[in-house]
């Protein structure tokens, strides 16, 4: 494997473990008493998954296709998990908010993912669309970091993020 090719795969992977993680560091909480009940509430019953945690993971696992297909030079595997991103990016509970900023970054996304969709759907470089994933990732980096700076942030209610609908977001 080149070193690029490694120095691009560290990379995605990392950005990956990144943006998977970055949902626990965003909920924590400096109450004790919220605390001591979600501590209550976990043992009387089984915890089970938000909505939108459950969304986050199902972007893992498209993740997981892209990189899999990277890494075994499976250019269908990456056009696969590429599309079902695109697929999802288009969905009403993607967009968290309506804000113009979420709208650009979420726009910025598309254009990566459907550049990662045509380098794949070609299948003459795999260092071509290893490139394409690492703009994709950046993109997903780059609009985790405004959510967690910006609307959990401001809103001081982490998971409590409004889904915006179709006629909200202009789409």
């Amino acid at each position: 494997m080149s070193r690029t090719r490694m120095i691009v795969v560290a990379v995605v992977t990392a950005g990956l473990a990144a943006a998977v993680f970055w949902m626990p560091a965003a909920v924590q909480h400096d109450d004790a008493q919220a605390s001591a009940q979600n501590a209550q509430a976990a043992q009387a019953a089984p915890k089970k998954a938000s909505p939108h945690k459950e969304f986050m993971r199902e972007k893992l696992a498209a993740s997981n296709q892209v990189l899999e297909g990277l890494l075994t030079e499976d250019y269908k595997l990456i056009e696969k998990g590429g599309s079902k991103f695109r697929e999802m990016s288009d969905a009403a509970k993607w967009r968290v908010s309506t804000d113009m900023m979420y709208r650009s970054h979420s726009e910025d996304f598309q254009r990566n993912v459907d550049k990662l969709i045509e380098t794949a759907e070609k299948a003459e470089s795999i260092d071509r669309v290893a490139l394409a994933w690492f703009d994709t990732t950046l993109s997903c980096i780059d609009c985790h970091r405004w959510v967690r700076t910006v609307l959990i942030a401001d809103s001081k209610a982490p998971l409590g993020l409004p889904v915006a609908t179709a006629s909200e977001s202009g789409k």
